[in-house]
């Protein structure tokens, strides 16, 4: 059994994936990594919120040998951040993450 984040993408194999779709911001500073994107896949799409735009999901991770794992994501909407459960969050967003290793 590993104990390695399950939110985790390859940082080359993120950006280019980053740069061909438009719409993500990636930060990078001190080994730290901030995505931030409106998501457009219907994984990603929290529930309930039909009534109003989606929400900005603001992921956050560290870098370690190329590796990005996040380890906390975030969902900002109406100008109001929450945090989001991590189980939750890697049921939402791992195979999204696994598309991107796979394919970039």
């Amino acid at each position: 059994m590993d104990s390695l984040p399950k939110l985790e993408v390859t940082l080359s194999k993120l950006k280019k994936y980053v740069e061909q779709q438009g719409g993500y911001d990636l930060e990078e500073r001190d080994g730290d990594v901030t995505l931030s994107f409106v998501p457009a896949f219907p994984e990603a799409l929290e529930k309930g919120w039909e009534d109003s735009p989606p929400p900005r999901i603001i992921m956050h991770g560290t870098i370690r040998y190329d590796k990005i794992a996040f380890n906390r994501v975030q969902v900002e909407q109406d100008s109001f951040i929450r945090d989001k459960d991590m189980e939750i969050a890697e049921f939402t967003y791992r195979s999204w993450l696994q598309y991107i290793e796979d394919n970039y």
